[in-house]
């Protein structure tokens, strides 16, 4: 059974997986080149990047550009990857939803074996009915640790992970 960290690295991988990567600098280039131009200024000047200009002129103001940008925007940081909440957000209930398949079919084998259980108890045979108890109960504390898991990845800071 995973520990709650070893589901919320899990979740990280998932999302890793899943979601594709937003270049903050790339997104940040498009939103100048598409806001400021210097056709305005002409000759030479006209076919400038206002991106290129503004890193090669001041890349201390560039960066605070960047990452100004990135603070207004809808992305998450998780580990050293920025990506858009929305879509981490989609493959996290992907992941949830998988763990709780997982947890639902592992209920089901659980009261399935009980009713085993209770039925070799009816026809005598109660040292394999204790046998088969016990190890439900272990089956049960996975279980318990496995809905754990499934909350601790809902309630999850994303930027935590």
């Amino acid at each position: 059974m995973k520990t709650k960290i070893e589901t919320l690295k899990a979740l990280a991988a998932h999302i890793a997986d899943n979601c594709a990567p937003v270049d903050r600098e790339a997104a940040f280039d498009a939103m100048l080149d598409d806001c400021y131009t210097f056709e305005k200024v002409g000759g030479l000047f006209a076919c400038m990047s206002p991106s290129r200009v503004l890193l090669a002129c001041d890349p201390i103001a560039y960066r605070c550009g960047v990452n100004d940008y990135a603070d207004g925007e809808e992305w998450t940081e998780i580990g050293s990857e920025t990506y858009e909440t929305g879509a981490a957000e989609i493959a996290r209930t992907e992941f949830v939803s998988e763990l709780e398949t997982e947890a639902d079919e592992r209920e089901t084998e659980i009261e399935e074996e009980s009713e085993r259980a209770d039925t070799l108890e009816k026809s005598g045979e109660t040292a394999d009915a204790a046998q088969l108890r016990a190890t439900l109960e272990s089956d049960k504390a996975d279980l318990a640790a496995l809905r754990e898991n499934i909350n601790a990845a809902v309630t999850a800071e994303l930027h935590s992970l």
